[in-house]
């Protein structure tokens, strides 16, 4: 199994390669988001109905959802009521974008075949990077 790379940010972001691409582990991003919805759902706000509707849902049987109209899931609406209330963004701050978009790109990369234009191009950019850093360790500085 590939290895994981976390990049740090206020809300950490996995990145894990795949044959194709690049899967994305957003275990805190998802948290947050559970507890927004938890949030909700036991709020104390006089105008919030959103635990009420969630246990009649609860308390409905199988019949009782299939008789529902339009042949909506019975969930639908309240979903989209709690997905209003929650998070939908994280922040990436200084260089954690640019850690992630390289780790993107290193495993994009990876799944291109041989010879195509992205894949040279994303070689190249790392051996101009790798020489960069190389000569800012010489030089005492900070890396390209």
């Amino acid at each position: 199994m590939p290895d994981d790379t976390t990049i740090s940010a206020p809300i950490p972001v996995r990145t894990r390669p795949i044959p194709g691409g690049t899967r994305l582990m957003l275990d805190a991003f998802a948290q947050s988001v559970i507890e927004d919805v938890l949030g909700a759902l036991l709020s104390t706000d006089p105008k919030s109905d959103l635990y009420e509707r969630l246990v009649a849902l609860a308390e409905m049987s199988p019949d009782e959802r299939r008789m529902l109209p339009e042949q909506r899931l019975p969930f639908e609406e309240l979903v989209a009521d709690l997905a209003s209330v929650s998070s939908r963004w994280t922040h990436l701050y200084a260089e954690r974008g640019l850690d992630l978009a390289e780790q993107l790109m290193v495993n994009g990369a990876q799944s291109l075949p041989v010879g195509h234009w992205g894949k040279d191009a994303w070689e190249a950019w790392a051996s101009v990077k790798a020489d960069a850093a190389a000569d800012a360790r010489k030089s005492g500085g900070a890396a390209a």
